[in-house]
């Protein structure tokens, strides 16, 4: 249950300069598209008009691309206050990203692993990955560990741009782990299993872990009891958000992160 305090729209959480980044990466990404018809039209105006020409076509230009970045502004901007599930999580990935730290006094590890094709929990068998291909409807484990004793938080933003909370979990609801020990979601023992259900697209994962006990989310878990805290993609990006203000708060040598992410097919 939220409070009024605690409810807030999407333009509230994302600002101008978030939402200027996500049109930046949207402009860079047809870069090579823009700079060969760019070629094409100054190329076709000098052979049609001459040289005279070239300063008039490049100014049509310009005034074309600040119009074409002004639109993609306004479309992200409406996309961002309508709650636009793809939009928030592009941006809330982008606010994982930016979540870093290597100043730490230690180190934490986070990587994905298939389980195995004949569905033995064995997991210890099985390849660690930062980055990997997987397809619907196949059953994963997700690892971590940390080179000293630490509070860990570990959440998810999936295809679909919701976030949940992996770990600590209603199985798990001691989010500390000891230096150097694996841990895995599920653990072998567990009566669960992690199995991706979809849309394609690419998984996030990040992993904050803190020297002393700082709940960095008001609540790791599901109010309806359910195994995993999973809410929708604007209350992912508050939540998101929080975090990354209560890590800025802590000394950087009392903290450390890693992130890895894999793409669903």
């Amino acid at each position: 249950m939220k409070t009024s305090t605690q409810q807030k729209s999407a333009g509230d959480l994302f600002g101008t300069a978030e939402v200027l980044k996500l049109v930046i990466q949207k402009l860079a990404s047809q870069s090579l598209l823009f700079g060969l018809a760019v070629i094409v039209i100054l190329a076709g105006a000098w052979k049609l008009f001459g040289k005279d020409s070239l300063p008039l076509v490049g100014a049509i230009l310009f005034v074309f691309i600040a119009a074409l970045a002004g639109y993609l502004f306004l479309e992200q901007r409406n996309k961002v206050m309508r709650g636009d599930p793809a939009t928030l999580r592009d941006l809330s990935a982008g606010k994982m990203k930016t979540m870093s730290n290597s100043a730490s006094d230690f180190n934490v590890d986070l990587w994905s692993a298939p389980l195995s094709a004949t569905g033995a929990r064995d997991i210890s068998v099985t390849a660690k990955k930062k980055k990997a291909d997987y397809r619907i409807g196949q059953k994963i484990v997700v690892g971590f560990r940390a080179s000293r004793d630490c509070y860990l938080t570990l959440l998810n933003v999936g295809t679909s741009g919701k976030l949940t909370v992996l770990f600590p979990n209603s199985a798990h609801p001691d989010n500390f782990i000891q230096a150097g020990r694996d841990y895995h979601i599920p653990e072998a023992d567990d009566d669960f299993e992690y199995e991706l259900q979809g849309p394609p697209g690419v998984e996030k994962l990040k992993a904050v872990a803190t020297v002393k006990k700082i709940p960095l989310l008001e609540s790791s878990f599901a109010p309806d009891g359910s195994l995993f805290r999973c809410v929708p993609a604007t209350d992912g990006a508050r939540d998101i958000c929080v975090v990354q203000k209560k890590v800025a708060s802590i000394p950087e040598a009392e903290w450390a992160e890693n992130a890895c992410e894999f793409s669903v097919a």
